[in-house]
């Protein structure tokens, strides 16, 4: 596997897992990183948590500030998979709703939409690692053979 998806939850529950297991983050971290993701400034957050400037952002790029944020922003929104995927159905629904109702759809309108569908879930399974060929090369076997004179 490869390190880029080896570190991803695929499921979930290895989601699920993955949060209950990851230590805590500390409270004055939290604070910073919930006011960072309401917009504070970092001006406005070293003078409210009495930080340096540097401080904060120290703060903001430590990797589990940065995890814990990634995580609520694209949790939030459009950006959350679960709803562009519900979206994505009910544009679908109501693609095939009219078509049933008028009469007319274009099934290349509808294989879009379908498209798109499958291209989401394709990303949220795990990536098949392709296999790695090994050659191996018997010639040199005989050759080093022929040339020590090593027959048999």
């Amino acid at each position: 596997m490869s390190q880029d998806t080896k570190d991803l939850p695929v499921t979930y529950s290895e989601q699920l897992n993955e949060a209950l297991s990851a230590p805590a983050l500390d409270p004055t971290l939290l604070a910073v990183a919930n006011d960072y993701l309401a917009g504070t400034s970092i001006e406005t957050l070293s003078e409210t948590h009495s930080l340096t400037m540097d401080q904060v952002i120290e703060i903001i790029e430590k990797k589990e500030v940065k995890s814990y944020i990634d995580n609520i922003y694209l949790s939030q929104g459009y950006l959350n998979r679960m709803k562009r995927m519900a979206i994505i159905n009910k544009v679908i629904d109501e693609k095939l709703q009219e078509g049933f109702e008028s009469g007319v759809y274009t099934k290349k309108d509808l294989l879009d939409w379908m498209k798109l569908l499958n291209d989401m879930e394709s990303a949220t399974r795990p990536k098949q690692q392709a296999g790695v060929a090994v050659q191996i090369n018997n010639n040199y076997d005989s050759l080093m053979k022929d040339l020590l004179g090593d027959k048999k």
